[in-house]
């Protein structure tokens, strides 16, 4: 049997099945991984910096929105659409400040980018939970040393 390679969006989107305690560190390690890459893409350009990390919580709820409702799959489309209603007011602004093309086509590819991006990411497995480690055993016979 072949394993089926799932994203890092599919599986915040499953999750949400499972209920919200269970997304809640997916939500966390996206954010998480969003905020990481926000230097790099601010190296590239400043303005547009945070802007990233805006756009990856904004697609991650989308994401969690359309599995609650049971339309995960084949629903990129509406999903572009909601993601860009959301976000084209702020996307215009940062890219506009910085100079650059703020058009909804613009936007939207914008968009696009940072789910392919996400996409990109395989999904990591759950792990469970660990017990603290043991204390480490006492030496035998109890010698701290020194002469005898």
């Amino acid at each position: 049997m072949t394993a089926k390679f799932i994203t890092f969006l599919e599986a915040i989107g499953k999750d949400i099945e499972h209920g919200l305690a269970m997304i809640q560190p997916a939500v966390e390690k996206v954010l998480g991984l969003a905020q990481a890459a926000e230097p790099y893409v601010a190296a590239l350009d400043p303005a547009i910096g945070p802007l990233f990390t805006t756009v990856v919580g904004t697609v991650s709820s989308i994401e969690q929105k359309f599995a609650a409702l049971g339309k995960q799959s084949g629903t990129g489309v509406q999903k572009l659409t909601e993601a860009t209603t959301i976000l084209q007011p702020v996307i215009a602004q940062a890219f506009t400040a910085a100079g650059k093309p703020a058009d909804a086509t613009t936007v939207q590819n914008y968009i696009s980018a940072v789910v392919g991006f996400l996409n990109a990411i395989p999904a990591s497995a759950p792990t469970a939970p660990t017990a603290p480690a043991a204390p480490a055993p006492a030496t035998a016979g109890g010698s701290t040393g020194g002469g005898g």
